[in-house]
């Protein structure tokens, strides 16, 4: 079915410092995987990849991080997509000039 309009969409994330930059990745959607200079920067490619990666598919069920063993590299955050306006049906955006 994929997503709809006007749904929030949110999946936990973790992120990890690799040194030069922000690795992020997604347990429960694997193909949203990207990375970033920054914190910033790595949070605003998570919301762009995982967008990328429910695109025409139903989302899965999100996880409860709290039982997840990290490293002491990486810490979770909750990537939230509100008023999702991509999926079957919708018009794809137009290029920003």
């Amino acid at each position: 079915m994929g997503l709809t309009h006007n749904v929030e969409v949110k999946y936990p994330a973790i992120f990890r410092d690799e040194g030069t930059y922000w690795d992020v990745r997604f347990p429960d959607v694997p193909a949203a995987q990207t990375f970033g200079a920054s914190v910033q920067v790595a949070a605003d490619n998570a919301a762009n990849a995982l967008a990328v990666a429910l695109f025409e598919q139903d989302p899965p069920q999100a996880s409860n991080p709290q039982f997840w063993r990290l490293a002491s590299t990486e810490f979770v955050v909750w990537i939230t997509m509100a008023n999702v306006e991509f999926g079957p049906g919708s018009e794809t955006p137009k290029p920003m000039n």
